[in-house]
């Protein structure tokens, strides 16, 4: 059974991304920050590259870039052997292909983006030790574009955002000119009736 996947535009500056009835939203705050946001507690959306689904295939690969340019800086610039860096610890695990965003804010959310075997898991969660943690609760991850304890690594979700709404933009605007045919039919036996009015 092929897997039901849909990336839309939300309101503002949003885009929403769903799967099997699990659901998180990617937006700009007026600030220029970027939210990751999941309204129902806890997730884990998969997003395949093997899939049929054009839409879902797409983001995969808007997902992999991301993943790659802040695994390439990473690497690159030498923080993955600095043993002096302001970095948090678990922020990219090179063995289980990992990278960790603990919420730039007062809460300690965190999303995680995992590279498997040809799935990106994207999971938006509570720290497990929050004393009032709650499962059904929204959940908010913040990206600071400054003053964030992950420096200038917010440079790519910048890239990655608007890569992503620009497809959000285009899947939008592709549904709207498609027309279905019961639409047509629906539409053109209208104007027959309006037209019939006219004669008389």
């Amino acid at each position: 059974m092929e897997n039901n996947f849909e990336i839309k535009q939300g309101y503002g500056h949003s885009i929403i991304i769903e799967k099997d009835g699990t659901a998180f939203s990617v937006e700009k705050g007026p600030d220029g920050d970027i939210w990751f946001n999941s309204a129902s507690g806890d997730i884990r959306l998969p997003i395949s590259f093997c899939s049929r689904n054009q839409e879902e295939w797409r983001s995969y690969v808007i997902f992999e870039n991301l993943m790659k340019l802040i695994v390439g800086r990473y690497i690159l610039t030498g923080d993955d052997k600095d043993d002096y860096s302001l970095l948090p610890k678990d922020f990219i695990d090179l063995e289980s292909k990992t990278i960790t965003w603990h919420s730039d804010s007062e809460k300690d959310n965190k999303l995680e983006l995992q590279f498997g075997k040809k799935e990106i898991i994207v999971s938006i969660s509570r720290d497990e030790n929050e004393s009032n943690r709650t499962y059904d609760n929204s959940i908010k991850v913040r990206i600071r574009t400054s003053g964030s304890n992950y420096e200038y690594y917010y440079q790519e979700f910048e890239k990655f955002f608007n890569e992503l709404s620009s497809f959000a933009y285009q899947v939008e605007s592709i549904s709207k000119r498609y027309v279905s045919p019961n639409e047509t039919k629906s539409v053109t036996q209208k104007n027959c009736l309006y037209l019939k009015k006219i004669k008389k």
